[in-house]
């Protein structure tokens, strides 16, 4: 194959992987992708060559680098890199990414057993679900219409702040922090004065400290399931941070959700947070 490529970028296992178009398939370069995860290119185009399956679809794209110069790349079709992926000798891989790769394998092994088992494989999606894509929108409109922003700002600083390209790849566990992050984006121009007090500003901040309590109290029930790590904890450090964390935190958000709603007549913002506060 040869020219007239146009350079595309896709998500794959929630990384970016620049790829080339043709004729309706996508195919992307091996050798930079061995040199990211510390693979020697000769030996794995020796052992692509090898194998019966990747041999048959690699293709030699050529395309026009930022300097103008042609360069030729030898490219797998996309639906083939699990494939080469799978068959990585871990030991050869960079120190930094083999657990990743490891965990990868074991999730293609269960994913064969699964298939040939079960009769289909269903990978977990480890990203927002629609109920909470749909959350995040009513979110954005809230924000949209208490402080005047355009959509296209606040999509933008969500998307910067969570390191994505679309909103659909925050992941999961970041969906509270995403929510508490687009309900406290503050009024630019005109913030609401209430007895001399920005309480715009003030209810961002006891929102964000409420997302904060609530971290913490999620993590005192979680500790407090394991009784011989609670008695280490307390043993090690001292305090009984576990026992004190507990009704102090629940006394805590008892009154921020109080102050929260009391004054959310006043501003738009408990449309955004109210499933948090519940």
């Amino acid at each position: 194959m040869s020219n007239q490529n146009q350079l595309q970028t896709i998500q794959f296992n929630n990384q970016s992987l620049v790829t080339f178009e043709q004729n309706g398939t996508h195919y992307t370069a091996m050798k930079p992708i061995c040199e990211n995860i510390g693979l020697e290119w000769g030996s794995q185009y020796n052992r692509i060559n090898r194998d019966e399956v990747l041999k048959s679809v690699i293709v030699m794209i050529t395309t026009t680098g930022t300097d103008g110069k042609s360069y030729q790349m030898i490219c797998l079709p996309i639906q083939y890199l699990n494939g080469w992926l799978f068959g990585i000798d871990t030991n050869r891989v960079k120190p930094e990414i083999r657990e990743t790769l490891i965990k990868y394998k074991k999730e293609c092994y269960q994913a064969l057993h699964d298939y040939w088992f079960k009769g289909k494989a269903e990978r977990e999606i480890d990203t927002i679900t629609p109920e909470e894509q749909r959350m995040i929108q009513n979110a954005v409109t809230a924000t949209h219409q208490r402080t005047g922003m355009s959509y296209g700002e606040i999509w933008s600083r969500v998307k910067n702040k969570f390191g994505v390209a679309k909103y659909e790849q925050i992941k999961r566990s970041d969906h509270h922090s995403a929510m508490i992050y687009i309900a406290s984006m503050p009024i630019v121009n005109q913030p609401l004065l209430i007895n001399g007090r920005n309480l715009e500003e003030t209810l961002s901040v006891m929102v964000e400290l409420y997302g904060y309590c609530l971290h913490a109290y999620e993590m005192q029930e979680k500790l407090s399931q394991h009784p011989d790590l609670a008695d280490r904890i307390d043993s090690e450090i001292g305090g009984q941070y576990l026992h004190n964390l507990k009704h102090p935190l629940e006394n805590a958000m008892t009154k921020a959700k109080r102050f929260i709603r009391n004054n959310s007549e006043k501003l738009t913002i408990i449309k955004a947070v109210d499933h948090l506060l519940n």
